[in-house]
């Protein structure tokens, strides 16, 4: 009978885990700018509409959930009142890359929710009950929260929102305006919005600060001049920008509810509107002095159809009222460009000026909301700043215009000109002489480095001959050994030769030597052989000459091939290794460098090796890790090298079935100094070398890979 519960336990136990919902597997690699991770977009969230409080805990049963991504939010799911409820879950967990690091969680959407996490609630964004309030998406500061490293977590988002006139109707946007559904941030977050709200501060100090200077100022000037209309205009624009300055940036000095800043918000598209026609009631004036009623309509056209274009998304009204708009301005300068002089371009200036920042606003918060999210504040404070300060500009102009001591001003502008002539002539003096210090530095850096430079090369010259040397000294032993020993045999036959002289027996002497001369032609055999191999190590660890000499390509890879492997087995003699060969026969010489292609084949070989060797290790280590794509259970190192004759080219190829290469480095791996390997185990210059070699041959060198199952470098030779 246990036996029997047991498997049916076990049989339950199995069911449940087919059952259970994907894990996303998360990496600090996913961060996208300010170390946001964006939740939403992912795969592998399911919904189900309705208000249940138990969908939160971590284990339920989700069979009759759906796969939605907050991106996929729909005005379908409304009900009758306009309210759309649900509830959003995720498993998730963090890789190693999150190890040590403070996490936090934020949102960027006016919608409320209720973020829980393993059914613990973290944090309420507004107020998801039946008096429901909007988050106010402006506090940006995010929610900490401790997560623990490979721990599997469930994160339920119950989300209450209201698709009426009086939300942004957030849920109608594009998918990538619904990203910031809910992020996973890192400590650059909170840093940046730290910044963020500091920057809100200065600027909103900065912009409220000047307006009211400049309201008082044009105010004043209002009373000094009570019959000039222009000023008049001037001073109600520079209120309105107070009001717009105070508007936009309250937030930024108070925390404030959703419904109040709906309110802000409004009043701030209003004000925003009457600011950019009151400077068109401000040009009119200037060019005809007078206003019309055409720009009288403007304001409450352009005023109502923004506010509707916030409210329903109904944008095409207002780009329609504001292309008519652009089309009286540019009517009334091109009539009136005649009479426009310099104070006159300063009011074009305080109207197109703050029109272009505000288009580059709506155009990044529509299409790149990094941007905005970077520069809205700086955009916003041209906005608010330009009219006032070109309107300011223009009253100076025209007061400079008045005055009747132009020949003084004109002395003095006459004064500082030369002034600062003489001021340019011994700068330019200065600047000539600190040109030629900085030159006479730079030659000096830059012979500095083509030492250290040549250096480097030699280092990495050296160590390639090192991986050469234990692979000859394994190479020369076996026929210094044959030598060896065919010599201790020959010395036993004289030996008997001396006997047989002794005994008279010539037959036999003369097989003897005959055997003498076998053994010796032997020991020649073999010594030509030792020969060979130092004359190849002379050869490769001499300076190359540069000149090319017919060389069998064939040959040349298979001794770096020998060589390359002995080397690594005199380090470890653990390290066992496949090795395969296929060379085409039909390749025949090739004219290249042989002490640089050898350096360049050995430098691959040495490098597949490696690779398998750190597989291997890794394998030994811990053999769950390892999946084989060829199905086996076991991992065989494997290095392979082909030759191959092509129309007009032959190529040599190197393949490993090591772990590959990451496709975050592939770009980089021959830059000079880059390398993979850990701190002391390489120069960084090998593959850049080879990379330089193989051009200076007129030829190219390639690498295809797969991550977990190996590289292959291609190097392509021309034969033409």
């Amino acid at each position: 009978m246990k036996h029997l519960i047991a498997i049916i336990f076990s049989f339950w136990s199995l069911a449940s885990c087919f059952a259970q919902d994907p894990v996303v597997v998360l990496s600090t690699s996913d961060f996208e700018s300010h170390e946001q991770l964006f939740l939403a977009p992912l795969e592998g969230w399911i919904f189900k509409q309705g208000t249940s409080s138990g969908w939160a805990q971590e284990n339920i049963e989700t069979s009759g959930w759906k796969k939605m991504n907050p991106t996929q939010f729909t005005t379908a799911l409304e009900d009758k009142t306009g309210r759309i409820e649900g509830w959003f879950r995720l498993k998730f967990k963090l890789d190693t890359t999150f190890k040590g690091i403070p996490l936090g969680i934020s949102r960027h959407l006016w919608a409320a929710s209720d973020v829980y996490i393993n059914g613990n609630l973290i944090h309420s964004f507004g107020d998801t009950g039946n008096t429901f309030e909007g988050y106010n998406p402006l506090a940006k500061k995010p929610i900490p929260i401790n997560l623990e490293v490979g721990k599997e977590y469930v994160i339920a988002v119950h989300v209450v929102t209201y698709e009426t006139i009086l939300t942004q109707r957030e849920i109608r946007l594009k998918p990538e305006n619904l990203q910031n559904f809910i992020n996973l941030t890192g400590p650059a977050y909170s840093q940046w919005v730290q910044k963020d709200i500091q920057q809100g501060y200065t600027y909103g100090g900065i912009c409220i600060g000047i307006s009211a200077l400049l309201f008082f100022l044009f105010w004043l000037l209002v009373a000094l001049n009570p019959n000039q209309k222009v000023f008049k205009l001037i001073a109600c624009l520079a209120t309105l920008v107070l009001i717009y300055a105070i508007g936009f940036f309250y937030s930024y000095f108070y925390e404030i509810s959703y419904s109040s800043e709906k309110i802000r918000f409004l009043m701030v598209i209003s004000v925003q509107g009457f600011t950019v026609l009151f400077g068109l009631l401000i040009l009119e004036w200037v060019l005809l002095k007078r206003t019309s009623w055409i720009t009288l309509a403007f304001i409450i056209i352009l005023t109502i159809t923004s506010i509707v274009a916030h409210l329903f998304s109904i944008s095409w009204p207002f780009g329609i009222a504001f292309t008519l708009l652009l089309g009286y301005l540019v009517f009334l300068l091109s009539t009136q460009r005649k009479s426009i002089k310099g104070a006159e371009l300063a009011v074009i200036a305080s109207i197109v000026i703050p029109t272009i920042a505000m288009s580059v606003y709506i155009i990044l918060h529509k299409y790149s909301l990094d941007l905005y999210y970077e520069y809205d504040k700086l955009i916003i404070s041209l906005t608010i700043l330009a009219a006032p300060f070109m309107l300011m500009i223009y009253i100076s102009m025209r007061f400079k215009e008045v005055l009747k001591n132009m020949e003084e001003e004109a002395a003095k502008v006459l004064k500082i000109t030369q002034e600062k002539k003489d001021l340019l002539v011994d700068q330019n003096v200065k600047l000539e002489t600190l040109v030629k210090e900085r030159t006479s530095e730079l030659k000096n850096s830059l012979e500095n480095l083509k030492a250290t430079q040549s250096q480097l090369i030699q280092s990495e010259k050296m160590a390639s001959l090192g991986e050469l040397t234990a692979g000859i000294a394994h190479e020369i032993q076996n026929p210094l050994n044959f030598v060896n020993n065919f010599s201790e045999v020959s010395n036993e036959l004289i030996e008997e030769i001396d006997e047989e002289l002794n005994n008279g027996d010539v037959e036999e002497v003369k097989l003897l030597l005959n055997d003498i001369k076998q053994n010796l032609e032997k020991i020649n055999h073999h010594g030509k052989r030792a020969d060979a191999i130092v004359k190849g190590m002379l050869q490769h660890s001499r300076k190359s000459t540069a000149e090319k000499e017919p060389t069998d390509i064939n040959k040349l890879a298979d001794e770096y091939l020998r060589l390359a492997y002995h080397g690594l087995r005199a380090k470890d003699k653990s390290f066992n290794a496949t090795l395969e060969t296929d060379f085409d026969e039909s390749i025949g010489m090739v004219n290249v460098i042989p002490q640089d292609m050898g350096r360049v084949i050995l430098n691959l070989i040495t490098n597949a090796f490696y690779a398998v060797s750190e597989k291997k290790a890794a394998v030994e280590k811990d053999p769950s890790a390892f999946k084989n794509p060829t199905g086996l259970d076991s991992y065989t190192p494997t290095v392979s090298v082909r030759t191959n004759k092509l129309k007009d080219s032959v190529t040599i190829s190197v393949k490993d079935n090591g772990n590959g290469i990451p496709k975050q480095v592939l770009d980089k791996i021959f830059q000079p100094f880059f390398t993979t390997k850990p701190t002391g185990e390489g120069t960084g210059l090998g593959l850049s070398m080879s990379y330089d070699i193989i051009k200076a041959h007129g030829g190219e060198l390639n690498v295809e890979t797969k991550e977990n199952e190996g590289t292959i470098f291609i190097i392509k030779l021309t034969t033409n």
